[in-house]
């Protein structure tokens, strides 16, 4: 088999082991690059390593002329355009549909509960204010998960992790999923529709991938059927949730709070400091937010650098 010329994109941290195995394939190039340097470079190369820090579009596939497969070690693929790649006769290799595998990996379900701790527990505000010289605890009194109705939407992967966490914090666990799914867990009950586990949670968390049917899908009718007291996680993708209508629910107390690893566009780089959401968290205390690294730990990129 004929070497081939391999780009890693975005190698910083990258698996010793998976490096390894790429170089018994061909000549390996390891660096991070930014848009314009990636567009320079990647005409002489068959095989690209991304992550999510650069969308790899028209313009850069245009310039990939000896491409032949782009590699994410992601499930979501909205950094990518799949359907020209396609066209280009470029393959997108990913994690989509590899079920087995993507059992051992627990970086997001794991984020997530961090996420809910860290809105509920007041703890981002609470450290800020010891590293102010404050020592009042009344001041962050919180809420817990035990108790709580926890919504879990989407209940793949992800969110059959998150569910079996929840249970372990002695939350009551409502789950819903188009599939329809038969849950073997128990004392996890499972929902007929999206509106009827909305109404009912006091947490929701979405685990759901990001197509034409869920664009937006969290809107602000959706909202509207929310208790007032309830709180929305988001570790999935941004564009599920609609940006405006969450800021209004936000600044009108319609909802409790949120905590997001994700926005809409986050593919477009640099995010503008103008960012509505990121603006809006500066200056409130009901919406944490943190930059998608929900799958960004060493043990589960290293295991997915390897697997791919």
């Amino acid at each position: 088999m004929a070497k081939i010329n391999i780009l890693n994109a975005e190698s910083k941290d990258y698996s010793q082991e998976a490096y390894s195995l790429l170089l018994c394939l061909g000549t390996v190039t390891q660096s991070d690059l930014n848009r314009k340097s990636l567009i320079e470079r990647v005409p002489e190369y068959d095989v690209l390593i991304v992550r999510l820090r650069n969308y790899i579009d028209k313009e850069i596939i245009d310039q990939a002329v000896n491409l032949k497969a782009i590699l994410t070690a992601t499930t979501g693929l909205n950094h990518i355009d799949v359907e020209y790649a396609n066209q280009k006769n470029v393959k997108v290799i990913s994690l989509q549909g590899e079920y087995e595998f993507l059992k051992n990996i627990s970086a997001t379900s794991e984020h997530t509960i961090g996420l809910i701790l860290s809105l509920l527990r007041n703890i981002p505000d609470a450290s800020n204010s010891v590293k102010e010289n404050i020592w009042d605890r009344n001041l962050f009194k919180g809420k817990e998960i035990s108790g709580k109705v926890f919504g879990v939407l989407g209940y793949g992967r992800i969110g059959t992790k998150v569910a079996r966490y929840a249970k372990a914090f002695g939350a009551n666990v409502i789950v819903y999923d188009v599939k329809k799914p038969t849950c073997e867990e128990k004392d996890i009950t499972v929902e007929a529709t999206i509106d009827e586990l909305i109404q009912k949670c006091d947490i929701l968390s979405i685990h759901l991938p990001f197509n034409k049917s869920t664009a937006n899908l969290i809107d602000k009718y959706k909202i509207s059927k929310m208790k007032k007291t309830s709180i929305i996680i988001n570790t999935s993708r941004g564009e599920i949730i609609n940006e405006v209508d969450l800021i209004e629910a936000l600044e009108s107390s319609r909802i409790a709070g949120a905590a997001l690893d994700v926005i809409a566009n986050e593919h477009i780089n640099p995010i503008k400091q103008s960012h509505p959401l990121i603006e809006y968290a500066k200056n409130h205390n009901n919406l944490i937010m943190t930059p998608h690294i929900g799958g960004a730990t060493y043990e589960s990129m290293h295991k997915t650098e390897v697997f791919m």
